[in-house]
């Protein structure tokens, strides 16, 4: 009687093995060949999500961007506003683009005509968008480059 209420024997016999004769399950855990299959399907999953990692880093790399050459114009207009001129030189605006507290792999371009001014942001991470800040439009710009344009370079002087 004992022997019909075992698991293992009842699960045996349902599945129509016989049970071996040392009493020890032969089926018991997983076989070579499931685990390969399943090392096999976990890694073309991984491969299949690999790029957007990639992505995932560029648009956070754009963000920091976009952010730090925002700043910099603030920081043009501010230091402008205390001199009360109200032509931007080229100069002045790279000292007070590249003043600014920044990532070390950032740098600026600058231009600066008149009443108007732009600046631009460069970074070695973000290889795929141009970030512009323009006065004449007032605001930053994201723009993604076309296949083949040359990626910008900016130039801060060193301290």
């Amino acid at each position: 009687m004992l022997q019909l209420l075992d698991p293992a024997q009842f699960r045996a016999r349902a599945l129509g093995r016989v049970p071996s004769e040392t009493g020890r399950r032969r089926d018991a855990g997983f076989g070579f060949i499931e685990t390969i299959a399943t090392m096999a399907i976990v890694a073309i999953l991984s491969l299949a999500a690999f790029p957007q990692f990639g992505k995932y880093f560029e648009r956070a790399a754009v963000q920091n961007l976009s952010q730090e050459v925002s700043n910099a114009a603030q920081a043009t207009i501010s230091d402008n506003s205390l001199t009360g001129s109200a032509v931007f030189n080229g100069p002045q605006v790279l000292a007070s683009a590249c003043g600014i507290k920044k990532d070390t792999g950032t740098s600026f371009a600058t231009s600066a005509s008149g009443s108007d001014f732009s600046i631009q942001g460069v970074n070695s991470s973000v290889t795929h968008y141009s970030v512009t800040y323009d006065s004449s439009q007032g605001g930053v710009k994201v723009a993604a480059l076309a296949q083949g344009d040359p990626h910008p370079s900016g130039s801060c002087p060193t301290s």
